[in-house]
């Protein structure tokens, strides 16, 4: 029998937060404006959900997220939130419908992984496994969602994982629904927490991840489309989203609202 463990990674901050995630995925999966998330308290629509129930998380949690939002919705976001000082923190949506990512990142993946990694299949993708992609990913700088986030007991989820031939995750990837039928962007499925390790970049590899996780959002998900979120300074990832087929959103964008000068995740 697997020993039992916390669900939750990193440091107690960020335990505290993804525990209070998942603590609300019952309230927020059908909440209007509201967004399932792993870590932050979000928002598609702050009009619809109400802003006071922005304010009473940034008390709570000193953070909050607003995703596909145009830069009006941005600039009211700065003026309910001026008690906080928020400092504030932006990444780009890039979007593809069901029919460009099957048409680009089917071509991807059948080049194969590089030699001597493979992915981890549903059964070997363990609570003990997960942890190890949690530990992965924060040594990267990406924070990670809980275990039972990762392996969908919460939401539907799909975690994308590879191990070398010493058994060491060297790469990984997520896909989930995390918006509700409320949603201007219900259906289309959210593809994050890519990451590759050092030693295996440079050959492609994490394209092929990142197709993977876009392939796994539509084909066992159901998703319409896939959306990811890259920071504007980001060029080797803004190129890798291209690769795949997703494009920049044109006047839309996720913003992070916080009380400190540091970014939460990449």
């Amino acid at each position: 029998m697997e020993q039992e463990f916390s669900p939750y990674f990193g440091a107690p901050e960020i335990m505290a937060l993804q525990r209070k995630r998942d603590l609300q995925v019952a309230e927020l999966k059908d909440l209007p404006g509201a967004v399932v998330h792993g870590r932050v308290f979000a928002s598609d629509d702050p009009a619809k959900l109400g802003w006071h129930r922005l304010r009473e998380a940034m008390a709570e949690d000193g953070v909050i997220s607003l995703r596909g939002i145009d830069d009006a919705t941005i600039e009211k976001a700065l003026r309910e939130l001026a008690d906080f000082h928020p400092v504030l923190h932006h990444w780009d949506l890039f979007m593809a419908d069901a029919q460009t990512i099957r048409a680009v990142c089917g071509p991807i993946i059948e080049d194969g992984a590089p030699d001597g990694v493979e992915c981890l299949d549903g059964q070997d993708l363990t609570p003990k496994r997960a942890r190890e992609v949690q530990a992965f990913l924060t040594g990267l700088g990406v924070s990670p969602f809980s275990t039972d986030a990762l392996l969908g007991r919460l939401f539907p989820a799909r975690l994308i994982a590879f191990q070398d031939a010493r058994g060491r995750i060297v790469a990984a990837g997520f896909a989930a629904m995390t918006h509700n039928r409320h949603s201007p962007l219900f259906g289309s499925a959210w593809v994050g927490l890519i990451g590759v390790d050092a030693a295996y970049r440079g050959l492609g590899f994490g394209k092929y991840v990142d197709a993977i996780a876009n392939l796994a959002a539509i084909e066992d998900l159901g998703g319409s489309s896939t959306m990811e979120f890259v920071a504007r300074d980001n060029a080797p990832s803004r190129a890798m989203l291209k690769s795949c087929g997703l494009k920049q959103v044109p006047g839309k964008s996720v913003v992070m609202l916080s009380t400190s000068d540091v970014r939460l995740t990449k």
